[in-house]
C-alpha cells in the first residue's frame, strides 16, 4: 500500500478512543532508567510483563514473545549505550508504563511506548509520550521515530494526536516520526 493510501485511510479509521468509566489514573510519577539495570528494576520490568496482555506485547514487539525465560526479557528490555527508559508509576510504585528510546544519530532517537494492559485509557501513553518529546528536545534532538504495526491502532491514534508525519509505510509498519522543532523544552 502507498504511503499516500495509508495517510489518508488512517484518520478515518482513528477515531478517539473511549475512556473506561473508572477513576482517573494519576500518572505523574516518573522513574528515568539509564545504564544497567538493577536486579530490583529487572524484577520490576518481570511484574510488568506478568500484567501485560500477551496482545500488548505483540503489539509492542511486533511479535508475540514468551517472556517465560530471562534471555527474552533481557534481550528485550536491556539498555544499550545511548538508551532510556522512562516508567509511569502507579499508586504503589508498580510500572504502569514504559517509553523507551534509543539515539540512532546526534540528531535523532527511535522510541517505543507500552502501557500495563489493566490501566489503558487513563493517558498514560500519551503522558510518556509528551514527557519523552520534551526530554528530547532538551537534549537538542529534532527528531524522534517509531515503527508501528499496522493493527496497533491506539499507538497510530496517539501519534496522529501528538502530531506526527508519517515517514514509510511497509508491509506490516508505519514507521512515523515526530518533529521537536515546536516542542517546549
Amino acid at each position: 500500500m502507498e504511503m499516500d493510501a495509508l495517510a489518508e485511510r488512517l484518520p478515518a479509521d482513528l477515531e478517539p478512543a473511549r475512556a473506561p468509566y473508572r477513576i482517573p489514573f494519576r500518572y505523574g510519577r516518573l522513574a528515568f532508567v539509564c545504564g544497567p539495570l538493577t536486579e530490583a528494576q529487572w524484577d520490576c520490568l518481570r511484574a510488568f510483563v506478568q500484567r501485560a496482555k500477551r496482545e500488548d506485547l505483540r503489539l509492542r514487539f511486533g511479535y508475540p514473545l514468551a517472556f517465560d525465560d530471562e534471555f527474552t526479557l533481557r534481550r528485550v528490555f536491556g539498555l544499550k549505550a545511548g538508551g532510556e527508559m522512562i516508567w509511569s508509576l502507579d499508586e504503589n510504585g508498580a510500572v504502569a508504563g514504559i517509553a523507551h528510546s534509543v539515539m540512532t544519530s546526534p540528531r535523532e532517537a527511535e522510541i517505543a511506548l507500552i502501557v500495563r494492559s489493566d490501566l489503558k485509557g487513563f493517558g498514560i501513553g500519551e503522558f510518556l509520550l509528551r514527557t519523552v518529546m520534551a526530554r528530547a528536545a532538551r537534549q537538542g534532538l529534532k527528531t524522534l521515530i517509531a515503527s508501528i504495526l499496522r493493527d496497533n491502532r491506539p499507538m497510530l491514534r496517539l501519534a496522529m494526536k501528538v502530531g506526527c508525519v508519517m515517514r514509510h509505510a511497509y508491509a506490516e509498519t508505519v514507521e512515523i516520526a515526530f518533529n521537536l522543532s515546536n516542542v517546549k523544552a
